[in-house]
């Protein structure tokens, strides 16, 4: 994480200069106090590496294995599981990376639009009052932005 979503596009881990880039997180994401919404992003490698194989969240293979449908993070002082409620693909638009609300209606719009472009029914509620991670990378193609999203179900301090 920098202070932009440029720089880990171009460098890695130890930020030496790379065409292949990092796995990173948004610019605006909190990791000590979760927002309305932690976005992850990375490259969609051929060698199914960084976000290679997020990819596979398209397919009814993955939808259909439901151990795929929990992501666990750990941070410094946590660690967390997240319960996945949608997954898509679409072009490259900017809605999905919003973080910031100014009401709970707001919120509660937004999480219903991204429930409504997934291609799985999860068959999870969401609410203003959860938190969601957000993950993103391009498609095989590069012309689209594959997408999961997830909720926060556990919450754990180390």
């Amino acid at each position: 994480q920098t202070s932009d979503n440029d720089y880990y596009l171009n460098h890695d881990f130890y930020k030496r200069s790379t065409n292949i880039g990092w796995i990173f997180a948004d610019y605006r994401d909190d990791f000590s106090n979760f927002g309305y919404n932690t976005i992850i992003y990375g490259h969609n490698l051929i060698n199914k590496t960084m976000f290679g194989s997020l990819t596979n969240i398209m397919k009814s293979s993955w939808y259909s294995n439901s151990n795929n449908h929990y992501i666990k993070t750990t941070t410094v002082n946590a660690r967390q599981v997240w319960k996945v409620f949608a997954v898509y693909e679409i072009d490259p638009v900017v809605d999905y990376l919003k973080t910031y609300f100014s009401s709970s209606d707001e919120y509660g719009g937004w999480l219903n639009l991204m429930i409504s472009r997934s291609i799985y029914d999860f068959g999870e509620t969401v609410s203003s009052n959860d938190k969601v991670l957000t993950l993103s990378t391009c498609n095989d193609a590069g012309t689209k932005r594959v997408v999961l999203q997830a909720k926060l179900v556990n919450f754990e301090y180390k």
